[in-house]
């Protein structure tokens, strides 16, 4: 399957981005061949592969979840440079 330029364009306005031909035309040639490796996954004989999940807990290869309790809040205002007064400062990320 491939997708035309129109169509990614297409794609990109709903994401609300907004593409050069430059840009448009890399996008192009990327999402064509990552579409085109997906295909090769088509080709492989998985008729006798199980598959792969957790579902069964027989041995849980990973720790139990456990409820600690945190009591050194003052550390973290005493360690950290972004702080006004009892809360922290975090930088502007978007524009006004």
């Amino acid at each position: 399957m491939k997708l035309t330029s129109e169509q990614v364009n297409e794609i990109a306005l709903e994401s609300r981005l907004v593409l050069n031909e430059q840009e448009l035309a890399g996008a192009v040639r990327y999402i064509n061949n990552f579409l085109d490796m997906l295909d090769r996954f088509r080709e492989l004989d998985l008729k006798d592969v199980e598959p792969f999940s957790f579902a069964e807990a027989l041995e849980c290869p990973l720790r139990e979840d456990k409820v600690i309790a945190f009591t050194n809040t003052q550390g973290i205002f005493d360690e950290s440079e972004h702080i006004d007064g009892s809360y922290f400062k975090v930088p502007r990320i978007m524009e006004e």
